[in-house]
């Protein structure tokens, strides 16, 4: 099996979106969970990785806010995504079972 194609902040962007559309600010908030600490630049640059990539659709959509129009950039998961999620989740389930046999192997 050969490695995954996405990167680790790429997997949890996916995992984020892989049940609906979600706004880029609350993926941020949601990778922060996780530790990660990217400027919006650096988020957004990533995402436009992403879907340059095919993995996720990103659009804008208004929204009024405090009386102002506020455009706000939503992101879905394509198929590609999804597959390229399930490969992923795949390669590291196996090696997961691979290690869990060797270690038992060792203690016999």
């Amino acid at each position: 099996m050969a490695l995954p194609a996405v990167t680790h902040l790429q997997v949890l962007v996916l995992e984020a979106v892989k049940d609906g559309d979600a706004i880029g600010r609350d993926l941020r908030d949601r990778l922060a969970g996780h530790g990660v600490r990217n400027s919006a630049p650096a988020f957004y640059q990533m995402m436009g990785r992403l879907e340059e990539a095919g993995l996720v659709d990103g659009w804008y959509e208004q929204k009024l806010v405090a009386g102002q129009n506020v455009k706000e950039r939503r992101y879905r998961i394509t198929r590609r995504g999804r597959r390229a999620l399930d490969q992923t989740r795949a390669f590291y389930l196996s090696r997961s079972f691979m290690l869990h046999a060797l270690k038992r192997g060792s203690h016999a």
